[in-house]
């Protein structure tokens, strides 16, 4: 019971300190900056290390397992073939959102198509899509 006491506290004052307190923490938690302008999600990453060094961290038994379902995964998977992949014309790219989903075709020009209109840049087929500017790789997963 000490010990859950003790972390009871130690989340208080993470919520109680500053952007510049937290980044300190962070890099001492972690070992490395945090790069991102959010608190809140500085302050959520911080609370989860706190929680994973008093509780344990994942399992080996369960990181086994979570780690067998990314390989199976292939949008796990992309680092490496999404530069390859993007090169060959004819490949498709797929994105569900919103409940659609969207298909665009890789032309051989390095230009992409998208219902039945030639764009010059994925990025203005994800702004067509979502209506707000949007890393294009990024929205279809192709960025590694």
């Amino acid at each position: 019971m000490q010990s859950e006491t003790i972390l009871k506290h130690q989340i208080d004052y993470v919520m109680h300190k500053n952007m510049q307190e937290l980044r300190e923490q962070f890099q001492e938690l972690y070992g490395f900056n945090w790069k991102g302008t959010s608190i809140f999600r500085l302050r959520k990453r911080i609370i989860y290390r706190l929680q994973e060094l008093y509780y344990g961290g994942v399992s080996a038994a369960d990181m086994a397992i979570l780690t067998d379902i990314a390989d199976k995964d292939r949008l796990s998977n992309l680092k490496g073939v999404a530069k390859r992949a993007m090169t060959i014309a004819g490949t498709k790219l797929c994105r569900i959102w919103r409940g659609q989903e969207y298909t665009v075709i890789v032309g051989s020009n390095g230009k992409f198509s998208f219902k039945g209109h030639v764009y010059k840049s994925l990025s203005a087929i994800a702004y067509a899509i979502t209506g707000t500017k949007r890393n294009g790789k990024q929205f279809f997963g192709v960025k590694s």
